[in-house]
């Protein structure tokens, strides 16, 4: 629980010697014997008994408490003791195998503030007189070099046009936000090309100024940047939509459409006549995890279903804590062929693999396993699991883990596709 009892109860030191009772001592088959003492403190009693107990006894081993799998490696050392780290969204988003390193690297200065421009030449102790060799009205600094000079604002509007959006140029950070959310995957990497080449761009036009004399306009500015976009564009492996091919034509983009091949059905399969076939999933929201799943026969007719609300735990602990319930679930209603599918390949690996669970489920997965239960797992895409997730987002709205004996009307539609045999298509 944490914290240990003799602390929990105040009691002296001098008293520890006559404490010879064991943990076991309040154990009987797997499940516990809370004596009259821990009852009277509820706080106490109710902590204990969330802790699951294997049915079956299981060895005793040293654990560290930090570790999922209660392993301590060099790797959890290194991580424990090394200082917080802030983790950078943008930071691998950059990074693309269709835009020339150099041009990220000067993205990744400026966003990291450690371009050499005037004003950080002056705090490293630089006596220098700074201006603004593009517009020559202000003192150079980051902001205003990228952001806020005129000669900037205007390359950024021409861009904002081609692209159809509006640039905010409050900060550096901003100028990643005007890449739609939900777009197809080579406008994305056109967006985040045109961004990139543009900063890199005018960096280039300030330092052939300063350095060569060299007259730079507005023009030939834009015309190199529809340029290194085309370039970009073209080496893209990703894929667009029929929507997409006005704003790819305005950089000189070749359109790369999804082939009929590369469109996967996903069919929903029922089982054979003596199996009961559960899919389950986990969901995660606003750090509060939930997990659902449903259970159908050979006929694909609904025989319940299940969702509960787990707290705070990661998505793989919920994936797993699914199809744990999902045992339990068949284990009480004499279901003793279950086929397990979920959407989850690494909690399907577990099967395999059980040193994958992590600590604080061993103990709830070993007794599931002892329940006597002839199961199989599989792997089923997303697109194919669309009842569990809704039961799994059922969840998020409950306190425990309730049995559904009739079908929730959010079910309807997914439900009838399974059960005629239609298909769902995942897109690459």
């Amino acid at each position: 629980m944490g914290t240990p009892l003799v602390t929990l109860f105040n009691v002296p030191p001098s008293r520890f010697s006559t404490l010879n009772d064991k943990l076991d001592s309040i154990i009987d088959h797997g499940k516990w014997q809370i004596p009259k003492p821990l009852i009277d403190f509820p706080t106490v009693a109710e902590n204990a008994l969330k802790i699951i107990l294997s049915v079956t006894p299981l060895a005793d081993r040293r654990i560290c408490q930090n570790a999922a799998d209660g392993v301590l490696s060099a790797k959890l050392a290194y991580h424990t003791l090394l200082p917080p780290h802030v983790t950078l969204d943008w930071a691998k988003d950059i990074w693309r195998n269709c835009i020339p390193p150099s041009h990220s690297f000067v993205f990744w200065h400026l966003m990291l503030l450690k371009l050499p421009t005037d004003e950080n030449l002056q705090k490293c102790g630089c006596t220098l007189v700074s201006i603004c060799v593009l517009c020559g009205k202000h003192a150079e600094t980051s902001a205003h070099l990228f952001l806020n000079c005129e000669f900037a604002v205007a390359i950024w509007r021409w861009l904002g046009s081609k692209l159809s959006c509006t640039f905010i140029l409050t900060s550096s950070v901003t100028l990643l936000t005007s890449i739609p959310q939900r777009c197809s995957s080579q406008l994305h990497d056109v967006c985040l090309a045109a961004i990139v080449h543009t900063v890199h761009t005018i960096w280039v036009a300030r330092n052939s100024i300063r350095f060569s004399s060299a007259q730079v306009t507005l023009h030939a500015t834009t015309t190199k940047i529809v340029a290194m976009v085309s370039l970009s564009g073209s080496s893209s492996t990703g894929k667009c939509l029929l929507c997409d091919v006005d704003l790819l034509d305005a950089f000189l983009v070749p359109p790369l459409y999804r082939r009929v091949i590369d469109i996967t059905p996903v069919v929903w399969k029922p089982p054979t006549i003596t199996w009961v076939k559960a899919n389950t999933d986990g969901s995660v929201a606003n750090s509060n995890a939930a997990c659902g799943g449903i259970f159908r026969d050979f006929r694909g007719t609904f025989l319940g279903g299940f969702a509960s609300n787990l707290s705070d735990c990661s998505i793989f602990e919920a994936e797993l804590t699914g199809l744990m319930i999902a045992m339990e679930f068949a284990a009480l209603y004499n279901w003793p062929r279950v086929w397990l599918e979920s959407d989850f390949a690494s909690a399907v690996q577990a099967f395999k693999n059980p040193s994958l669970i992590p600590l604080r489920l061993r103990n709830r997965w070993h007794s599931c396993k002892q329940h006597g239960l002839f199961i199989i797992c599989s792997h089923i895409f997303h697109e194919g699991n669309g009842c569990a997730d809704i039961m799994a987002s059922l969840g998020h709205n409950l306190t425990v883990t309730s049995w559904y004996h009739s079908m929730s009307a959010s079910l309807a539609v997914d439900f009838a596709r399974d059960r005629h045999g239609l298909p769902n298509y995942r897109f690459p």
